[in-house]
């Protein structure tokens, strides 16, 4: 279940790689809209089978297992981390919608709106993948962090 999760995320970072060659005159490589997608869909797939697998299908099981984790890492009994997942995958739906369909104005969009986004995506992957994690998973998400500070570093 967890090659999922890491396989997907690691294609998101891959994607964002690939934008780097975006510009208003320019599209990105094909490839990276290709792997941010299949990220996605790697993404929903993880979560049917933790839903399926660890969860019995009960959204309450899912809350109260996050509550249990949020309570062990940062000492608040809090289960709304399911609905932050919930919103990283819709966010990032969203924005390959929105780079496939109009791509001229995904590559010109207000930077104000690209750097939300990112500080969201980095939030939620950073404590995913870090704080959460444990043994070779951290190091997976630490390696995902800084692929992913690289691809989003300012261009000179």
């Amino acid at each position: 279940m967890y090659w999922t999760v890491w396989l997907a995320l690691g294609l998101f970072a891959i994607g964002e790689l690939g934008k780097r060659a975006q510009s208003p005159r320019r599209a990105e490589p094909r490839w990276a809209w290709r792997c941010s997608a299949l990220g996605v869909l790697l993404m929903l797939t993880h979560i049917m089978l933790a839903m399926a697998l660890r969860h019995g299908w009960s959204h309450a099981a899912a809350m109260a297992a996050t509550a249990r984790q949020t309570q062990a890492v940062f000492g608040l009994d809090w289960g709304g981390g399911v609905y932050v997942n919930y919103l990283f995958v819709a966010a990032w739906t969203a924005e390959l919608v929105v780079w496939r369909r109009a791509p001229a104005r995904h590559a010109s969009r207000g930077p104000a709106l690209t750097w939300l986004l990112r500080a969201f995506y980095l939030i939620v992957i950073a404590n995913a993948g870090i704080v959460f994690a444990v043994g070779w998973r951290r190091m997976a998400g630490a390696a995902i962090v800084a692929l992913l500070l690289m691809a989003w570093r300012p261009r000179s």
